[in-house]
């Protein structure tokens, strides 16, 4: 028999009352930082950054911290889209590998074209912004990656038909789409990876070239 006090709680407890669920589904902000873990071993250093602050903040109050106050993190936006800014600067500057790319969109939009006749990697981050990479002129010698974070944003991949799509994106009150057609065997491969949190991210051909 249960007692008053998990009587008044009795929707966390087991038929038997002998398990507390609640006690376990606090600690779901340890699913985000192992999120972020997982992008940290595959070098995608801005996503596992916001999944580490995103666990963070909530697993604080379980271990009875005080976590800072929303509007102060709001406050903080200036300085990320500054940071952003001398990246996106560093970036132009930089003369970086012809078969790979780094897009970055804070508050704005990136709609780079990507014509490499090697492409094998890329990175796009969408944080309250959009980016539409065209890769209609690239190709693909055998398989390419592209790490991608939305986050209140939107990111489209333009991919030219005969590139086999395949995802590896985790979507968190998101979504994500692939528009494609179907390839045939042994078709140059895209990977997609990544996650889509509160944003979409939608991988499909040209629109010059749809049907």
């Amino acid at each position: 028999m249960r007692d008053d006090r998990s009587a008044s709680s009795s929707d966390y407890w087991d038929q038997l009352g002998r398990i507390n669920a609640h006690d376990f589904l606090i600690w779901w902000p340890l699913g985000a930082i192992a999120m972020g873990i997982g992008h940290l071993l595959d070098r995608r250093w801005i996503g596992a950054a916001m999944w580490f602050l995103l666990g963070t903040y909530f697993l604080l109050p379980v271990l009875g911290i005080a976590h800072v106050q929303f509007w102060r993190i709001i406050g903080i936006w200036p300085l990320l889209i500054s940071v952003a800014g001398m990246t996106l600067v560093t970036q132009a500057l930089r003369r970086s590998a012809s078969d790979s790319f780094h897009v970055i969109a804070v508050m704005a939009g990136n709609n780079p074209h990507v014509g490499s006749q090697r492409f094998s990697r890329g990175e796009a981050v969408a944080v309250m912004g959009g980016c539409e990479i065209d890769l209609s002129s690239a190709k693909i010698a055998d398989e390419a990656v592209i790490d991608v974070l939305a986050f209140w944003g939107g990111i489209e991949i333009f991919v030219p038909r005969g590139w086999q799509v395949i995802a590896h994106v985790a979507p968190i009150l998101g979504g994500y789409e692939d528009k494609t057609e179907s390839a045939p065997a042994g078709a140059p491969r895209l990977v997609v990876r990544g996650s889509a949190i509160m944003g979409g991210i939608e991988v499909r051909h040209p629109k010059e070239s749809a049907a």
